[in-house]
This record gives C-alpha cells, structure tokens and sequence, in this order.
C-alpha cells in the first residue's frame, strides 16, 4: 500500500499543523512494532535520502526515555531536536514530544493496527514551529513539504527494509542502526 497522506495542514490548530500519515507493511504487528522500538532503527528508515543523525537513545522505547537526533535542514543547517517517550503501549503505540528544539510543540503518535495479515503502520504529529523561527509561515511554506516527504521516503524505506529482509533480520538478532 502506498503511503496515504490525510489532512495534512486543513487541521488548523491553535498553533500549527496536524499531520496524519498512513502505510501498509507485510508484517505482523508486534514484528513491525517491536523494529520501531528501538530508536537506533531510525538511521536505517532514513538511509541515503534525509539526513539524520542518531545523537543518542536510552536502547528501546519507554515512557520517560529520550531520544536525542540531528536534522540537517535545506542541506547546511543542523538542528538538534531531543525527544521524551510520553507513551508506550505494546504493539499498539508509542508517542514522544521535544524537550528540546525549535519547535514549541512537536508531538508524535506512532500507532499499529493488525489487518488482515499486514500491519497498517500510522503517524500523527502535532507542529507548532516557534515564532522566533519563522511560526507559521515557515511551517506553510517550508516544513509541511519537507515532512511529508520525509514521511514518503521513510513509508518507501520501510517497504524496503521489509522486502530484503533486513526488518525480520534486525528483530532475529536484535540488531540496531546501520549494523
């Protein structure tokens, strides 16, 4: 299934942008949500196209657990964004917000559903770029493309590291990150 984007920007908030993202893989559930929990897996998810770069994680997923990444943005600016794990309910879903960044809110909902023999992988985010670095102009204008097609590159990606093997390979000897 290919990635199916909802609403993306016409769920004005307060402040901000709701983004929903939607992609089918063939997995089960828990083998799908147990690649995800381990934030070492993002480097795989975003190989060769985005750069991200994985600064440091606590191993897995939990509530209260950080994560710490930096995005580099339009090719020469590195952002350092850290997030804490609020939510973590397996294999349904997990859920982080910044603790650090240039957004004053940015959280994200990872959400899995079993059906019919494949898992519908979901994300839901909440953006609201601070004023200082642009507000909502520069979440119109420059993050809503840059976001959704971080989130096409990493339905596609995902895809792929299904089709190889590479998710069922990292789950067996619970691999993490390029290794």
């Amino acid at each position: 299934m290919r990635l199916k984007i909802f609403a993306i920007g016409l769920a004005k908030q307060k402040c901000g942008m709701r983004f929903y993202f939607q992609s089918a893989v063939s997995l089960s559930r828990e083998t799908v949500f147990a690649f995800f929990e381990n934030p070492a897996r993002l480097e795989l998810l975003h190989a060769g196209w985005s750069r991200i770069r994985l600064l440091r994680h606590g191993g897995r997923v939990e509530v209260g657990a950080e994560t710490w990444v930096e995005v580099t943005i339009a090719r020469i600016v590195p952002v350092v964004l850290g997030f804490r794990h609020t939510v973590f309910e397996p294999p349904i879903r997990f859920a982080e917000q910044t603790i650090h960044g240039p957004f004053s809110r940015f959280s994200h909902i990872h959400e899995f559903e079993a059906v019919d023999g494949k898992t519908i992988v979901r994300d839901l985010l909440e953006i609201c770029l601070s004023r200082h670095y642009g507000g909502e102009t520069a979440m119109r204008r420059i993050l809503a493309p840059q976001i959704t097609r971080i989130f096409e590159h990493r339905a596609d990606a995902l895809n792929r590291l299904v089709a190889d093997g590479t998710v069922n390979r990292c789950i067996a000897l619970k691999c993490c990150g390029k290794g």
